[in-house]
C-alpha cells in the first residue's frame, strides 16, 4: 500500500508586529522560603516603551510585546498602563488585552479574555500581550478635529529562586508549610517515557505525629496551555506520574500544606521510565550533504511527500519502539518555512512500531500558521481494512499509539489524525504555532 503525505510547512503571515526591546531591566536579592532550607529569591523588573493602540480591523491593529520569564520563576506580575491624550472630545474605551506562551495569541475581538495579571510558577519562556482598542464603530469623524491616542505600556514584575533544589532518584527531605510550600525541579532527558514523582515519610511537629501527608503535589508550570498536573496526598502519601513528558525540559515540582499554623515534613524523589532510542535511517555519514547539494538545485511544491505502508519490518531494520525519518527544513523566503524528509518523497510506515518525524519551530516560525496535510494514494492499497494513525504533538512525540486512546502528552497539546480508503485525506491547520520542536508520529492498524 502506498500512502501520500504532504508536507509540514509553516507560513508566516504578513503582518505588522512591533517588537520593541526592553527600555528598562533591575535586578533585586529579595527575602527566601524554603525547602530543606531555604531558597534565595531575586526580583526582575522589566519595562517596555508605550505604544500607541489603534482600532481593531486586523492583526495589524495589535500592539504586540514580547517578555521573557525566566527558568525556576515562582510569580509574575505585570502591571498594564494605558494612557490618553489630553485632546478634545477624548473618550473612554475599553482596552483589550490578550495572553499567550510561547507564540503570539490569536485574535477573537468579539470574545470574552480571561486576564491573570498575577502569576504563580509561569512557565519559562517568551510570553507575549497584544492589546488593541475596541473594533471601527465606523463613524465618520470631523476633519480639523484633534484626533485622540491612546497608548499601551506594559511593564514586568518577577521573583526567581537561584539554588532550586534539584529532584533525583535519591530520596530528598523537604519542609512545607501553608505560607511556605517546597519547590524543586527535575530535569527530563530525551526519549523518557514516563516520569514519576513520590512523596512519603511525612512528620509535623517535633516528630511525634507520623503518616499524615495532607499535601498537594504538582507538577508543571502556570500558562494559558495548562501544563499543570495535581495530586492531593493521602496519610501514606501521593505520586504524580507523567505519561509523554516533555523531553529535553525542567519541569517545576511543588509542595503545598494546606494544615493551619503547621510545618510538614517529607521525603520525595523521582523515577524515570527510559524508552528506546529511535532507529535512524534513510542516510548516513556524508549523505547528508549530498543530499542537501542535491535539494538546492530542486524546487519541490509543498505537499508532494509520500508515506508508504508496509505490513511487514524493513530490510536491515532490527525490531525498535520508534523508527526515526531525518527531516529537512527549508527557509523557502522570508515568510515560509517547509519541512520534508531529507531521504525524498517516500516515509515507510508499518504496523510493528511507530514512524517518527521532527519539526523544530523557533521563535522567528510562530507568526504565522503550521499545515499538515496527509493524503492516501489509493492506487497501490491492497487492504481497505488498514489506517494510518497520526500524532502531531509538541514537546515530546506519542510513541504509544492506540486506536481506542486518544492523542496526548502529559502537559502540552496533541492533534490526533487518521486516514484510511473511506477517509483518504486529513488536514490540520495550527495558527501560531508555539516555539518547540514538533513531532509527527504514524503507525499502521488492521481494522478487524
Amino acid at each position: 500500500m502506498v500512502w501520500r503525505k504532504i508536507n509540514a510547512f509553516c507560513e508566516k503571515n504578513k503582518m505588522e508586529i512591533h517588537i520593541l526591546p526592553s527600555l528598562l531591566v533591575l535586578s533585586f536579592i529579595a527575602t527566601a522560603f524554603g525547602d530543606g532550607g531555604e531558597l534565595t529569591l531575586v526580583q526582575e523588573l522589566s519595562s517596555k516603551p508605550a505604544q500607541k493602540l489603534s482600532r481593531y480591523g486586523w492583526y495589524g491593529n495589535i500592539r504586540l510585546t514580547m517578555f521573557r520569564i525566566p527558568d525556576d520563576t515562582v510569580a509574575a506580575r505585570w502591571l498594564f498602563t494605558v494612557t490618553r491624550d489630553s485632546g478634545f472630545h477624548c473618550g473612554t474605551h475599553n482596552v483589550t488585552i490578550y495572553m499567550s506562551w510561547g507564540a503570539p495569541p490569536v485574535i477573537d475581538p468579539v470574545g470574552r479574555v480571561n486576564m491573570t495579571f498575577n502569576l504563580s510558577n509561569p512557565a519559562p519562556g517568551d510570553w507575549y500581550l497584544a492589546a488593541h482598542l475596541p473594533q471601527d464603530d465606523g463613524r465618520i469623524e470631523h476633519k480639523g478635529f484633534p484626533s485622540c491616542s491612546y497608548y499601551f505600556q506594559p511593564q514586568l514584575s518577577v521573583r526567581r529562586a537561584v539554588d532550586t533544589p534539584i529532584l533525583q532518584a535519591t530520596p530528598l527531605t523537604q519542609t512545607a508549610s501553608p505560607d511556605r510550600p517546597a519547590l524543586l525541579k527535575v530535569f527530563v532527558p530525551e526519549f523518557m517515557l514516563s516520569l514519576s514523582v513520590s512523596v512519603s515519610g511525612c512528620t509535623w511537629g517535633e516528630g511525634l505525629v507520623n503518616g499524615d501527608c495532607s499535601l498537594v503535589l504538582t507538577l508543571g508550570s502556570s500558562s494559558p496551555q495548562g501544563g499543570l498536573v495535581r495530586v492531593n496526598c493521602s496519610l501514606i502519601g501521593c505520586s504524580a506520574v507523567l505519561l509523554a513528558p516533555p523531553w529535553n525540559t525542567w519541569i517545576r515540582v511543588a509542595v503545598d500544606s494546606y494544615h493551619s499554623n503547621r510545618t510538614t515534613a517529607f521525603s520525595i524523589s523521582a523515577n524515570y521510565t527510559v524508552g528506546c532510542k529511535p532507529q535512524s535511517v534513510g542516510l548516513s555519514g556524508d549523505d547528508y550533504i549530498n543530499r542537501l547539494r542535491g535539494n538546492s538545485s530542486t524546487t519541490t511544491s509543498p505537499g508532494n511527500s509520500s508515506v508508504v505502508v508496509e505490513a511487514g519490518l524493513h530490510n536491515n531494520v532490527s525490531l525498535e519502539c520508534v523508527w526515526s525519518v531525518p527531516v529537512l527544513r527549508e527557509e523557502l523566503d522570508v515568510l515560509s518555512v517547509r519541512f520534508s524528509p531529507v531521504n525524498g518523497p517516500s516515509v515507510t510506515v508499518t504496523h510493528t512500531y511507530p514512524t517518527l518525524l521532527t519539526y523544530p519551530l523557533n521563535t522567528q516560525s510562530t507568526g504565522g500558521t503550521l499545515n499538515l496535510e496527509i493524503t492516501l494514494n489509493a492506487t497501490n492499497v491492497t487492504s481497505g481494512n488498514s489506517s494510518v494513525l497520526a500524532c502531531l504533538s509538541s514537546w515530546v512525540p506519542v510513541l504509544t499509539l492506540n486506536q481506542s486512546q486518544l492523542c496526548h502528552t502529559a502537559l502540552y497539546s496533541a492533534y490526533g489524525l487518521s486516514v484510511n480508503v473511506s477517509v483518504p485525506r486529513t488536514v490540520i491547520r495550527l495558527p501560531f504555532p508555539q516555539a518547540a520542536t514538533w513531532y509527527l508520529t504514524l503507525q499502521v492498524f488492521c481494522n478487524r
